[in-house]
């Protein structure tokens, strides 16, 4: 036998003994009970049909209460046994944790815009009119060197004459600076070769596209006064485009040009075009919080059209990951969680903590293993057949008489933790001095050690009633305070001291007794009454 000695030294008379075995459980009958292959929830004692399929049960291995494993002490779902036919009925899929590259996902709106590098302005050099034009509409296809339009101009007139002057009077240099004249003018090298060769004054000039592309702008019509500097057309090549991706504030700092972008756009259904980052801007707009990452994508066969909408994905820190498929994750009321085969037809759902997710993969930064294989498809039906079964042990185990619970040396050691509770807040009430917070500490911490065992049988409210008295003592400012406290806490052992270990505390000497006035509890060592509550109160034996 191993006494537990009280913490605080003015408490070294009082000794709760300890004894190598306590009441075992009660041993329960070995009846067999039945199944349904394809519906493994519904048990039965006798041989017979499934009310619900007809179909023949099937006597189980064990009884339900010993088909699902004992919890941890860490609190893990238990493990299950399923029979090979019925894994076979669920379509039972596995698969392992594989280490796949990939990151953070960051979303973003963004708009189709042209390329503006590929953008050509038509602007006259000259005043003149427009004589006539080969391009009469926006969305004309040019190619460079196609013939845009003719222009007449005096100004053209006279370089052309002062040209051909020099031609008939062959002086070089003024040949020379008559034709950069003509180039400076807007005139083109071809045109400069037809008139040197014709040697005759052309008053409709032609003006060719200097880019290939289509027509997105014409601001004149045949007729039309031009002057110097004034745009007449523009020219885009659509043969590449951007798309302007406006990405939040927080985000910017983790995209860089080495990051991988995704695009999805509501015209390409399904499809996923992937490219680079082309530009970051600089800047970000006050009004939206936003900055504009740009991006270039290849556009030959003329499918993004400026304007459209596009849904963008930059995939960001980039790592190899631990990782399984989404379909084997299931979410519980305490997070995600796994259905771990851990053989032979056993299986474990077991919670785990993820991180991030891409691809069809999530990654898993804890509760499982590389070399481990899960389930991934089926897990739910396997994980319903844990969830019944263990319903089905828990109520159970409720049944038990708190007499009929086996408890080891150890755990009832912790048990005994909240009696020496109430006896350290009795003497100090009765002695009158003050109780130290820290002494109880300790039993203050055997609800969570103890819970995972027996939380779901009927010594569970006991330790939770327990736990929330000690907590209420340790913080009493009073002696009110510290006497309601301890009524709280001897409230909640009743029925362990009475029903669970009448014997085992009869023969260490720990009394339960109750005020005759208003009814309060308390226990302490012995069979004279030491009333913790007011003076002259009178206390009557409960055990």
């Amino acid at each position: 036998m191993t006494p537990i000695q009280l913490l605080n030294p003015r408490m070294l008379g009082i000794v709760l003994f300890l004894v190598s075995s306590v009441v075992g459980a009660g041993e329960e009958g070995d009846s067999a009970k039945y199944t349904c292959p394809m519906h493994p929830h519904y048990i039965a004692d006798e041989m017979g049909s499934c009310p619900i399929c007809g179909m023949d049960l099937v006597k189980m291995t064990s009884g339900p209460e010993l088909a699902v494993e004992e919890e941890d002490t860490d609190g893990e779902r238990a493990a299950i046994t399923i029979a090979p036919e019925t894994i076979q009925n669920m379509g039972v899929r596995y698969a392992q944790p594989e280490a796949t590259v990939f990151g953070r996902r960051i979303r973003a709106y963004g708009v189709v815009a042209e390329n503006e590098r590929l953008r050509s302005e038509i602007s006259s050099r000259v005043a003149g009119w427009i004589e006539s034009l080969a391009v009469t509409a926006v969305g004309d296809k040019v190619k460079r060197g196609n013939l845009l339009y003719r222009l007449f101009s005096p100004d053209l007139v006279a370089a052309q004459q002062d040209y051909l002057s020099a031609l008939e009077r062959q002086s070089v240099n003024r040949i020379q600076s008559a034709a950069i004249r003509l180039g400076a003018l807007g005139v083109s090298k071809s045109f400069i070769a037809t008139l040197r060769k014709k040697r005759s004054v052309v008053e409709q000039v032609p003006f060719y596209a200097s880019a290939d592309g289509t027509l997105s702008d014409l601001r004149v019509r045949e007729g039309t006064y031009v002057r110097p500097g004034e745009t007449l057309a523009v020219i885009q090549d659509y043969s590449t485009v951007w798309i302007n991706a406006a990405v939040a504030e927080k985000d910017l700092v983790a995209i860089n040009s080495t990051t991988q972008v995704r695009i999805m756009l509501p015209n390409l259904p399904g499809q996923v075009i992937e490219t680079s980052v082309d530009y970051i801007h600089p800047t970000v707009d006050r009004s939206s919080r936003t900055g504009t990452v740009r991006l270039q994508l290849d556009n030959k066969d003329n499918r993004l059209r400026p304007g459209a909408y596009a849904d963008v994905l930059f995939e960001v820190g980039l790592d190899r990951r631990l990782a399984v498929p989404d379909s084997a994750l299931l979410i519980g009321a305490d997070g995600p969680y796994l259905v771990v085969a851990l053989g032979n037809g056993r299986f474990q759902p077991r919670q785990v903590r993820t991180g991030l997710s891409s691809g069809g993969f999530t990654e898993v930064v804890e509760g499982i293993d590389r070399d481990e294989r899960i389930v991934a498809s089926g897990q739910f039906l396997i994980d319903s057949e844990s969830a019944l079964r263990e319903s089905f042990q828990k109520l159970q185990r409720l049944k038990l008489e708190l007499a009929d619970l086996n408890l080891s040396k150890a755990q009832m050691a912790m048990v005994d933790h909240l009696v020496d509770a109430g006896l350290y807040l009795h003497e100090a009430l009765a002695d009158g001095y003050d109780v130290d917070p820290v002494q109880l500490q300790p039993a203050l911490e055997i609800r969570d050690l103890l819970w995972p065992k027996f939380g779901n049988t009927r010594l569970g409210p006991v330790l939770d009633n327990a736990n929330h008295a000690i907590a209420e003592a340790q913080q009493a400012r009073t002696e009110s305070d510290l006497r309601n406290a301890l009524h709280g806490l001897v409230s909640a052992l009743r029925p362990w001291m009475l029903d669970g270990r009448k014997d085992y505390y009869h023969e260490k000497g720990v009394r339960l007794f109750k005020d005759v006035t208003d009814g309060r509890l308390w226990v302490q060592q012995g069979d004279q009454v030491f009333s913790p509550y007011l003076d002259g109160s009178k206390g009557a034996l409960v055990q």
